[in-house]
């Protein structure tokens, strides 16, 4: 099938980010992959991270953070409640009432920095670990400059998709992630599947977050994929 040509012109680079969230379960590390809804311009019904483009409350948040990436690390963050339901931020909130807020959040009815603020929720801006940067090449009906994060899963908090954005979370190990795709059971993108073949290199979460760490240090990382 030939894809559609997009004059490059035409399509704007925007900032977002991707949060890899690691859990070690059986003495294995996992990872969450949310199954994108056929609707999406995007990526549809591919196995991804959680993620998604950078807005202008996630700047006017960040302003005084005093981090290059404070935007973006803000989108992960968010993405990760609006798709996946996971909160990383204090104080803990009761399951019940944070699905009730993620509600309004993802229906409009408030605004990321109105949960914020009626829960009273402090966010570590610095907890999200960078390590790679991810470019859409041109010809695409979207394209974005994707920042990777990686983090450790909340305690007690369980990942749900939001029925929206998202129609499957599932907790799977990186190996047999690229199993499944191999066999064409999942649609992995050029992103998602190299994040998941540098994770096959590490059994657990604690090894992951330092061997991610180490890479982006010595390494950079920073690709354009198709």
């Amino acid at each position: 099938m030939t894809s559609r040509p997009y004059p490059q012109s035409t399509v704007a680079v925007r900032d977002a980010a991707t949060v890899v969230v690691l859990r070690d379960d059986g003495g294995a590390l996992e990872v969450l992959l949310l199954r994108r809804h056929h609707g999406h311009v995007f990526g549809a019904e591919a196995d991804v991270f959680p993620g998604g483009a950078v807005d202008a409350a996630d700047i006017e948040l960040t302003r005084a953070a005093g981090l290059p990436d404070g935007a973006a690390r803000m989108a992960g963050l968010r993405e990760c409640f609006e798709e996946a339901g996971l909160l990383f931020a204090a104080p803990a909130i009761d399951a019940g009432l944070s699905s009730a807020w993620r509600a309004e959040l993802n229906g409009g009815r408030r605004d990321w920095a109105g949960v914020i603020a009626a829960l009273g929720l402090r966010l570590d801006l610095s907890a999200p670990l960078a390590f790679a940067s991810w470019t859409t090449p041109p010809g695409r009906p979207r394209r974005y400059a994707t920042r990777f994060y990686a983090m450790a899963a909340p305690a007690g908090q369980t990942a749900i998709a939001d029925g929206r954005e998202t129609v499957a979370a599932e907790w799977v190990r990186p190996k047999t992630a690229l199993a499944q795709a191999d066999a064409g059971e999942r649609w992995l993108m050029t992103p998602t599947r190299a994040t998941l073949e540098r994770l096959t290199y590490y059994g657990d979460t604690a090894s992951a977050l330092a061997g991610l760490a180490w890479g982006n240090k010595h390494d950079g990382f920073q690709r354009a994929h198709r």
